[in-house]
């Protein structure tokens, strides 16, 4: 009886694993649509204004479409979590540099404002929104671009 007990509950906690917070679920439905690039850096240093001339992200569901003059147009795939109290993205792109590895980032969501920071693949997620110099980190500032 106790070991029948033991399996339900581990079941059931495999179970309850994928549920996402409630909070994560209300992000996710806040961050659809358009989103236009304010500021942003890597490594460290600021990104140029002219670097973010006309950024540009669109989230439909779980899949973005990202555009930069200087990187192109990206597409991929993101994933909302929480780990520690801390919100967390993955994302996926389907092309460039980055094409099938998966970056790890932490974000926020404040009124229009969605602030993001990535690590390269295979770099531990960052702890805080801003990046170091030689960490291969970015982070971008969004606006959300109202209908």
């Amino acid at each position: 009886m106790a070991l029948n007990l033991a399996m339900l509950m581990a079941v059931g906690a495999l179970f309850c694993a994928d549920v996402p917070p409630a909070d994560t679920e209300s992000d996710r439905a806040a961050l659809q649509g358009v989103w236009l690039l304010s500021s942003g850096e890597a490594d460290g240093k600021a990104l140029p204004a002219a670097d973010m001339k006309d950024g540009k992200l669109v989230i439909d569901g779980d899949r973005y479409t990202f555009s930069l003059d200087t990187v192109g147009t990206l597409q991929g795939t993101q994933h909302l979590g929480e780990l520690n109290g801390v919100k967390t993205i993955d994302i996926t792109d389907k092309g460039g540099d980055h094409k099938d590895n998966t970056c790890l980032g932490i974000y926020e969501v404040e009124g229009d404002e969605f602030r993001v920071v990535f690590s390269p693949p295979g770099e531990p997620r960052p702890d805080k929104f801003e990046t170091t110099p030689g960490s291969g980190q970015w982070m971008h500032v969004w606006k959300h671009v109202k209908d």
